[in-house]
Formats: structure tokens, C-alpha cells, sequence
């Protein structure tokens, strides 16, 4: 394949895909910093928390399920727009929630927003960069695992200063930056008729995933990537708080470490996935990186710092998951078929993660039994890690 200038032809959709991926994080990680704050406003109880922290993969399942369709019906750069204009009108709802179940609504409504972006990421970034995926995908996933750090770090506070109700404006406003490159490309598209892709032409017929190995093995490891991220998006300040005893500040910077500390591996995985046939060394790390820093919280928790540290290097598998999507796909159609598959898969396991643990601590009362099901969860990548190991595309597994 002819590599070209990176900005030749598409730099818009270059700049329309990194900034949706600076986009996609700040919903999911500008709440939990400040529920302490939000709960002085209206009442915030821990099965509300649980609820919210169990939408993120409900909201992703829903979405996952639908925009493979809806892009194939209206394409890939509107259902980026629209994916953007739902996040938006996530994040202005919640500020103006008179109480949990309205802000529910909201996170619900921003998140469907959320998946749909999540879905569209990879076959947007195979249509427009089919010579430079391993790039492309390491600068977008880098920016994702920014805005992961970027909404907790500044999210208190932001909220300290002008009120949580307007922080969330603020967020809003930051997102509708998003919109702008891909209503430029929509532009520039309108009366030129579609080019052919430069891949192998398959059937427009939906294939049957569920009997590709590689396609259940990239949807099972994203679902203990994900229950992993989730569980401590909207758990991680108070886990620590709870097992180490420190303060709210303190727990808040914690959650934020867990996204930069994703950044440089974020941003290496992809490139180093593209180059490397066997992918299974990535799997092994992860769950080492996971088992140390569960345990250490476990046995050693007055060193919380450099346990969750570990934890946040642990979900190397999120990029690869999103690298591998369209490294194991001949074709857009079927990078979308498949990153739907996978997502819809993955998230709608996901939703016993933040679910569960919020039930698990109401009935023991106990942080360790958090901590012992997080381990538990991630033991299956060493089952999954020599499935993907090998390298097959899922058009010749489905036949």
C-alpha cells in the first residue's frame, strides 16, 4: 500500500478524529471527581453511584449495537456529528439536574454519544488512513487516555471555583470544538461522488462474527479492559480512600494518574501492535501489570501511589483492542461491523463491573472483596492471549 503525506487530501478528518478522541473521556471522568461536591446540591447515595458508573457500559452496549447501521445508512462523518452533538447535550443536562435520577438521564444520553464515537473511531480512522492506521490510532488513543486525565485533574477544582453546574457548561463548550472539522469535511464532500476503497471488496451482508475467535477473543478482552476502566472511574477515590485512608484531594490526583499514566502506554501499543505479528506478549503484560497493582493494594495499602500506577498501565489491551479492529479486517464495512461486535459484546458484559462492585461493598462492607473480584476479572486474558496471538483476519475465519 502507497503511504502519502499524512495532511494531503485529509487533513480535516485528521483533525476530526483527534479531536472527537479528546472528546470521548471527559463525560465518563468529569462526575465521579465531584460527586462529593454534586451530593451537597441533592442527595447522592452509593446505589446512585453504582447506577452511574454502570451506565458508561450500558450506554456504549446500546450504541454499539445501533451505529453500525446508522453509519452505514448515513456514514461515517454524520454519525460523528451526531455522536458529538449527544455529548454535548450530555454534558448541558447534567448541569441542569435538580437530582440524581435527571443527572442519570443525562450521563445516559451523553454516554449513547460516547459509544458511538468509540464504534465509528476505527473505521474512520481505515477509511481515511488505510496507510497509516498504526499512527492515526496511536494519536487518537493517546488523546483519549489524555482527556481520561484531563476532566478528573481539573474537574474538582474547576468545580470548587465556578460550581459544578458550570463546570459542566464549561466541558460542553469544549466539545463543540469537536464538531467543527467534520462539518467542514461534510462540506467539502457534498456533490462529489464516493470513491472506491482501496481494499478487498466484500459482501455488504452482515457476517457472522460470533464465529470468528479472533472477534470473541477482541470483545472478551476489551469487556476486562473495560470493567476494569469503569469499576475505577467511578470507584478508584473512594477504594483508595477507603483502604488507604487518604483524603478526597489526594484520591481525586490518584484518579487522575490513572489517565496519564496511560498516555505513553497508549501511545505506543498501537504502533508496536502493527509491527509485531504476535500480539499475545501484550496480554501477559497487562495482566501483570493488573494482578501487582490489585495485590499490592490488597496486602501493601499504605502505598496506594505505586499501586495505582501499575493499575493504570494495565489496560494496554484498550488500544490494542482498538489497533487490532482494523489489523484484523481487510476492509472499512468489516472494521465496522467488527468494532460494533466487539463494543456491543464487551460493554454489555461490562455493566456487572461498576453494578457489581457497588453491590459487592454494600454487602460485605469491605474494600478487600472489591479488590479480590478485580483480580479475579482479570485472570481469562492469559486464555485469550494466544487467540490473538495468530494473526488471522476474521473474513477467513467466517469464511
Amino acid at each position: 500500500m502507497t503511504t502519502r503525506a499524512l495532511w494531503t487530501g485529509r487533513g480535516l478528518a485528521l483533525m476530526g478524529i483527534l479531536f472527537v478522541a479528546l472528546s470521548l473521556r471527559i463525560l465518563t471522568g468529569s462526575a465521579s471527581a465531584i460527586f462529593p461536591l454534586i451530593a451537597q446540591s441533592f442527595p447522592l447515595p452509593d446505589m446512585a453511584i453504582a447506577v452511574l458508573g454502570a451506565l458508561a457500559p450500558a450506554g456504549f452496549a446500546l450504541a454499539s449495537f445501533i451505529t453500525p447501521r446508522l453509519g452505514n445508512r448515513i456514514g461515517i462523518e454524520w454519525g460523528l456529528v451526531l455522536a458529538v452533538a449527544l455529548i454535548i447535550i450530555g454534558h448541558v443536562v447534567r448541569a441542569l439536574a435538580p437530582e440524581w435520577i435527571t443527572l442519570a438521564v443525562a450521563t445516559a444520553i451523553g454516554l449513547v454519544g460516547t459509544g458511538m464515537g468509540n464504534v465509528l473511531l476505527p473505521p474512520a480512522v481505515k477509511k481515511y488512513f488505510p496507510d497509516r492506521i498504526g499512527l492515526v490510532t496511536t494519536m487518537y488513543v493517546g488523546l483519549l487516555a489524555l482527556s481520561s486525565a484531563i476532566a478528573p485533574l481539573f474537574a474538582h477544582p474547576m468545580s470548587d471555583v465556578i460550581g459544578w453546574r458550570n463546570g459542566f457548561i464549561v466541558w460542553a463548550s469544549f466539545t463543540v470544538i469537536a464538531l467543527v472539522p467534520w462539518l467542514l469535511e461534510l462540506r467539502q464532500l457534498r456533490g462529489k461522488s464516493p470513491t472506491a476503497e482501496p481494499a478487498i471488496v466484500v459482501a455488504k451482508s452482515t457476517l457472522k462474527l460470533h464465529k470468528s475467535p479472533t472477534a470473541m477473543a477482541l470483545a472478551f478482552m476489551l469487556a476486562i479492559s473495560s470493567i476494569n476502566g469503569y469499576v475505577l472511574f467511578a470507584w478508584l477515590p473512594l477504594l483508595i480512600m477507603g483502604t488507604s485512608g487518604v483524603g478526597p484531594a489526594e484520591a481525586g490526583l490518584m484518579l487522575a494518574t490513572f489517565g496519564f499514566v496511560g498516555l505513553p502506554v497508549s501511545l505506543l501499543t498501537p504502533i508496536l501492535a502493527a509491527k509485531i505479528k504476535r500480539t499475545d506478549f501484550f496480554l501477559y503484560t497487562s495482566v501483570a501489570l493488573f494482578l501487582v497493582g490489585y495485590v499490592g493494594l490488597l496486602l501493601a495499602p499504605s502505598l496506594p501511589w505505586l499501586w495505582v500506577v501499575f493499575i493504570s498501565a494495565g489496560p494496554i489491551i484498550f488500544p490494542l483492542t482498538l489497533v487490532l479492529i482494523n489489523l484484523r479486517t481487510r476492509s472499512t464495512e468489516v472494521s465496522m461491523q467488527l468494532s460494533g461486535f466487539v463494543q456491543v459484546v464487551a460493554y454489555s458484559i461490562a455493566i456487572i463491573g461498576p453494578f457489581g462492585v457497588g453491590l459487592l461493598h454494600e454487602w460485605t462492607q469491605s474494600w478487600n472483596a472489591v479488590l479480590i473480584f478485580m483480580i479475579a476479572i482479570c485472570v481469562p486474558l492469559v486464555a485469550l492471549a494466544p487467540i490473538l496471538g495468530r494473526g488471522k483476519f476474521v473474513e477467513d475465519e467466517v469464511g
